[in-house]
């Protein structure tokens, strides 16, 4: 036998309970978050949540919600006298007083909190994982960010998200539609080489039909390419579809308004009249320490800890959003001051500016909006990926889009622009965009294809 004594470095993750929570009051649109500080306060004897005025639109809107409570508590046969009795219709449909249905997020955290083999740093690493999803149920910030962000080993991190794409519904977790339909074919009926082939290589060919290209490509007959691609067209490329994502909500509450200053800049007004007043109970504190037990004391402190803790939470995430809108606001100005297209912004880009993770500004930028004259807008709609022109200068994913919609437009009906054409003018615009990635443009627009344009 040998004894041997060695010194290794190995990396774990170190997510506190107020990392956690600012996570996830950071992500919180301000309408949910009014509900959480609310529901904080429950809990807490010494966390003081206070609403502000509300509006009269916000009175009426904030009267129908206590209606809908109190309908809740009604036996069926008298919610439905109710409903009926006030005029019935779609908006008084008893659909809509039924409880709020589970969420998407809340359905994969449920499966992480049933699985018996995680420990809690991987238990911890998935479910951030799983707040960083799109909307679409994707990974869209780079692993190698994400564990920078959380100080972990990269290759744990890559574990986690194995962990996350087990779960239901197949698909979720991908980094791309192609890994998203991989991960369906791996645990559904149809994992054979040729579909797997399909989707590694064949997307672009599927696309367009093309089973000739396929049948070369795949190296197998037209029938077994048309079996193939009714293999992959059953597969579901939006993981989250189905479920809860808060489309029902009847109002959005913006983040800020944004206006043209009276010297021509440009003006931010957070919106904080929205959030509660949330401060220390004095008079409940005093309460505690006026009592004589150990564990009156012990629990004073414990939850004037768990306050003092969401209070800086609540602190640090306004101002990581007047920082993120005042960023986004000033390299967009053109089109906030000047109605013109949107510049090149990514999210990348935003992050490096305000010196933060890129899932930082993504978690920051999930479900808010801001609000723009009459308009309210989504702060992830302003982010656009970068062409390059003749001249170097940079021209927006939205802006090259902007343009294919109108010359389609504009194109004779009995003899549409085909993708190439298209391509072509784009590059006398200084666009300079592939056959294949105008037709990629094409597809997100909603526009078919010039063969099934045609009059």
């Amino acid at each position: 036998m040998i004894l041997d004594q060695s010194l290794s470095q190995t990396y774990r993750l170190t997510l506190t309970q107020k990392m956690r929570q600012s996570l996830q009051i950071l992500q919180l649109p301000a309408i949910s978050l009014r509900d959480f500080l609310q529901e904080a306060s429950m809990s807490n004897p010494v966390l003081e949540v206070e609403d502000p005025p509300l509006g009269e639109e916000m009175m009426e809107l904030q009267k129908a919600a206590v209606a809908r409570e109190e309908l809740r508590d009604l036996p069926i046969e008298r919610r439905e006298q109710i409903i009926w009795e006030n005029g019935g219709g779609e908006e008084r449909n008893f659909s809509n007083f039924a409880s709020q249905p589970e969420s998407f997020t809340d359905y994969l955290n449920s499966q992480l909190g049933q699985m018996t083999g995680l420990d809690n740093a991987m238990q911890a690493m998935c479910q951030y994982l799983v707040g960083c999803l799109n909307s679409a149920g994707y990974l869209d910030c780079p692993l190698n960010e994400l564990s920078e962000d959380l100080g972990c080993d990269h290759f744990e991190l890559e574990q986690a998200l194995y962990v996350v794409q087990s779960l239901d519904p197949p698909g979720v977790g991908a980094r791309s539609l192609s890994e998203c339909l991989l991960l369906q074919l791996v645990q559904g009926e149809h994992f054979n080489a040729v579909n797997i082939h399909l989707v590694r290589d064949g997307l672009p060919l599927l696309a367009k039909n093309d089973l000739d290209g396929l049948s070369r490509l795949l190296g197998v007959s037209k029938a077994d390419v048309k079996r193939a691609a009714a293999d992959i067209r059953s597969l579901n490329p939006i993981p989250s579809s189905g479920f809860y994502t808060g489309s029902r909500t009847v109002y959005t509450i913006p983040e800020a308004t944004v206006r043209r200053g009276a010297e021509g800049g440009i003006v931010i007004e957070m919106n904080s009249t929205v959030l509660p007043q949330v401060s220390i109970s004095r008079e409940n504190c005093a309460l505690l320490e006026g009592a004589d037990s150990k564990e009156a004391h012990l629990y004073l402190k414990e939850k004037l800890a768990e306050a003092n803790t969401l209070i800086s939470s609540l602190e640090e995430r306004q101002n990581t959003m007047f920082r993120l809108i005042d960023v986004i606001v000033r390299l967009q100005e053109g089109a906030f001051t000047r109605d013109e297209d949107l510049r090149p912004m990514t999210m990348a880009q935003v992050a490096e500016t305000l010196g933060v993770n890129i899932s930082t500004v993504s978690r920051a930028v999930k479900d808010k909006y801001i609000q723009v004259g009459s308009r309210i807008v989504s702060l992830r709609s302003l982010f656009t990926t970068s062409l390059q022109s003749e001249e170097g200068s940079g021209v927006s994913s939205a802006s090259a889009k902007l343009q294919i919609k109108k010359l389609i437009a504009a194109e004779p009906p009995e003899k549409p622009l085909s993708d190439e054409v298209l391509s072509s003018a784009l590059a006398g615009m200084n666009i300079h965009l592939s056959r294949r990635t105008v037709a990629k443009y094409r597809g997100e627009l909603g526009i078919p294809p010039a063969c099934r344009r045609k009059k």
